[in-house]
């Protein structure tokens, strides 16, 4: 006998007998869907085949496709040898398979019979596995398919949290996250880091009280029934807490006037005025402005009775206090209306003066009271200009030429003193921007103020977003005509986002017959920093964006020539440059969303100059390449009789699509007026939903993902009326008409939760129950 026939089946042995040196590939997932198998086709092997490793074998023979051995069988065609199974005649030794006799194992393969493992395959029969494939049957995870198809599974889970919306430090915060496909319950834990203050339970439910401002990052972990887990990485940012100076501004109608103003500011047996004035202190008390306009103030001993019941950090004067004022009782007497400051001590009175006393007749004979103040302004002590002004009432067309006069004369005030200065003039302008409250002919007039508004750089009324958002400032009108107006030197330290219509007709009890006919506004500025040129993002500040569609980046700047236009898909890790440069004072460009499906976008303003002077988008952003989908889901107009009456009817609003959806400066209408706007943060996550009640009195507080109409009502009619969700853009997201109710029954979408469906009574989709607001028709939790 040759030495080879020898040594080959010797050699065959030691082989068959020793583990391999080739570590075993996992056990994979499943299946992943796949049908019919669960790796490379034909096999179920180690790699280049997808199952358990040779179903067991030692590496004996899960090499090439189509045979599940390694290389010990010799190689390629159909049974892992060369060509004729690399051996002559006989098949035992070299020549013929490199085995024992005629196969170095079982009959006609160098392992058990036609494979070199068990029979077919290196596994079980016919597929290195289980039998048919590297797994259970027909596929390499459980019975059929691990996963969808090729038997009808349960559909793979996934985590359908796409993104979380931004916290504030001390500010409460709740996010729940979602799930989609595996079988139910859920059970939610994580790795990574929660930010500060945070927690995540068992059923999804992020809450807490942010502590520390920053960005974390964590992994969020899903198990379904059956076992089966999905991950996703989020992230949570929470912003520090606020600290800005506010300024409000406020016509108090008539404020302490024996004759005049509201009909019940006084109580019955109390003191001439006293709910007029504890209403404004309360209003002031709740606010935290640091300086106040205000307007239509006439008695002084009432003015001086709102001081005390303040915190002694606050002081004031009216426009005839010529203890500030020089020569203010030659302009006002003690019975007229007059404009008045209130301050606190972030403030240094410095001196006051009543100007344009040429022009007062235009005014309304009630001339601007000018107030210069210092206060910390990047780090140091900097004058502050602020001009209380009360423009002429009325809608005819001889007071709406006066309020162009007015407003030319202060402009030219404006441009000759104060050309370099920070200024802020705010009180009653007592008209609107987008197009004034006088008509001719049926036609409304162009805005008064059109000489500001035509100069924007250096003028902005910073409560444009008011009168682009359809709000109001009064009682009874529908206009904003209560405005803020900034010189460009503070323009850009205004916080976007920062303007807000206060509305404490939803907690003083007939607060237009006892308190005003006018609404408070505040605006607010960030006066941190350091000296020097500057740039402020003012949009986009948040928001869900389709790829494709138009963004448009708009910012303020001061001493800046040109500024480059940069976005992040990572949350900051990487840099895109989207614009190289662009002309500072344009303070606008337009860019179109780029196929990215993220919801780690932010966008920020850089100073070409200096790389480290950029202003950034503060909140979160999504690109998606999904259209979002808000839906009206259930109404209530005809509300039950319960205490608070209108204050029970709602609307419930719905996510159905997959991404999150800023509604910021999105909403409500009925057919009349608006009658909730957004607030700022206000974010929707898929599959949740979002309740707008009539008033605080219709829910209980602390209730989640409801809130109170911003307006103090909803409105709706029992008859017939029709409810808008409106984008900040005028666009309608959706809308509902209806033409009769049921007492106390709501009427609902059917199927529940489903775009387009048609809207059934309550009752009829739930047979017992009348109304289902925040939680599923079927009573059911989200």
């Amino acid at each position: 006998m040759s030495l080879a026939r020898i040594v080959a089946p010797v050699l065959a042995l030691l082989l068959a007998a020793c583990p391999s040196s080739t570590p075993s590939a996992p056990s994979g997932t499943p299946d992943s869907g796949v049908s019919t198998d669960s790796g490379v086709p034909s096999d179920g092997g180690i790699p280049d085949d997808g199952g358990t490793p040779d179903a067991g074998d030692e590496s004996v023979d899960s090499g090439v496709p189509g045979d599940a051995g390694t290389p010990e069988d010799g190689g390629t065609s159909s049974d892992g040898g060369v060509s004729n199974d690399a051996g002559s005649s006989g098949d035992g030794g070299v020549p013929g398979d490199g085995g024992m006799s005629n196969d170095a194992g079982s009959s006609s393969d160098g392992g058990v019979s036609n494979d070199g493992g068990v029979s077919n395959d290196a596994g079980s029969s016919s597929d290195g596995g289980v039998s048919n494939d590297g797994g259970s049957p027909s596929d390499g995870g459980t019975s059929t398919d691990a996963g969808v198809p090729d038997g009808g599974g349960v559909p793979t889970l996934t985590v359908s949290t796409q993104g979380l919306g931004d916290g504030r430090v001390g500010e409460p915060y709740a996010m729940t996250l979602t799930a989609a496909g595996g079988r139910a319950p859920f059970t939610w834990s994580f790795t990574g880091t929660l930010a500060a203050g945070l927690t995540l339970s068992a059923n999804g439910a992020l809450s807490g009280t942010p502590t520390a401002a920053g960005s974390t990052l964590f992994t969020a972990i899903v198990r379904d029934a059956d076992g089966q887990t999905a991950y996703a990485r989020l992230i949570v940012r929470v912003q520090p807490p606020l600290s800005l100076f506010t300024v409000g501004h406020w016509n108090l109608e008539w404020f302490g006037a024996p004759n005049q103003g509201p009909v019940n500011s006084t109580s019955d047996g109390g003191v001439p005025d006293d709910l007029q004035v504890a209403g404004a202190r309360d209003v002031i008390l709740d606010a935290g402005a640091h300086v106040w306009g205000l307007v239509e103030m006439v008695d002084t001993a009432d003015f001086n009775t709102l001081i005390a019941g303040l915190p002694g950090s606050y002081s004031g004067f009216l426009a005839n206090n010529t203890t500030y004022v020089l020569s203010g009782t030659s302009q006002y007497s003690a019975g007229e209306q007059k404009p008045g400051i209130l301050y606190d001590r972030s403030l240094t009175y410095r001196s006051a003066q009543v100007i344009l006393t040429a022009q007062a007749a235009d005014f309304g004979g009630r001339p601007p009271l000018r107030v210069d103040f210092t206060t910390r302004i990047h780090g140091e002590d900097a004058p502050l200009v602020v001009i209380v002004t009360h423009m002429k009432a009325f809608e005819d067309r001889t007071s709406y030429d006066q309020r162009q006069r007015s407003a030319v004369a202060l402009k030219n005030y404006l441009d000759q003193w104060l050309p370099e200065a920070r200024v802020l003039v705010i009180g009653d302008w007592n008209d609107d921007l987008d197009h004034s409250i006088s008509k001719e002919s049926g036609v409304a007039l162009p805005s008064p103020y059109l000489n500001f508004l035509d100069d924007p750089t250096h003028y902005t009324f910073l409560t444009r977003e008011l009168t682009d958002a359809n709000a109001r400032t009064t009682t009874e009108y529908d206009d904003v005509i209560d405005h803020t107006l900034v010189t460009d030197e503070v323009a850009v330290l205004a916080v976007p986002g920062g303007v807000q219509v206060l509305r404490p007709d939803t907690s003083i009890p007939d607060y237009a017959r006892t308190v005003s006919d006018h609404y408070p506004v505040l605006t607010r500025y960030d006066l941190s920093g350091v000296p020097g040129p500057r740039v402020r993002l003012t949009a986009p500040l948040s928001g869900t964006f389709v790829v494709g569609s138009p963004l448009t980046v708009t910012w303020r700047s001061l001493g800046v020539d040109t500024v480059r236009i940069e976005a992040t898909y990572d949350s900051g890790d990487t840099w895109k440059v989207v614009a190289a440069s662009v002309r500072a004072d344009a303070g606008t460009f337009t860019w179109t969303v780029p196929d990215v499906e993220s919801d780690l976008v932010r966008v920020r303003v850089v100073d070409t100059a200096n790389a480290s002077r950029f202003d950034m988008s503060p909140g979160r952003i999504w690109f998606t390449r999904t259209e979002p989908r808000v839906l009206i889901n259930e109404l209530l107009a005809n509300e039950p009789a319960l205490p608070g009456g209108t204050a029970h009817e709602f609307v419930e609003l719905y996510n159905a699509g997959a991404v999150p959806v800023d509604l910021s400066g999105w909403s409500l209408w009925d057919a009349l007026a608006q009658r909730h706007v957004f607030a700022p943060g206000t974010v929707l996550a898929p599959g949740r939903p979002l309740v707008v009640f009539g008033g605080p009195e219709g829910f209980a507080p602390g209730t989640p993902d409801t809130v109170a109409a911003s307006t103090g009502t909803l409105g709706l009619n029992n008859t017939s009326d029709v409810v808008r969700l409106m984008r900040t853009d005028g666009g309608s997201v959706d809308s509902v008409e209806y033409f009769s109710t049921v007492d106390a029954v709501s009427i609902n979408r059917s199927p529940d939760l489903t775009p387009d469906a048609r809207f059934v009574l309550h009752n009829t989709l739930t047979p017992g129950l009348r109304s289902s607001p925040g939680r599923r028709a079927d009573g059911g939790a989200f």
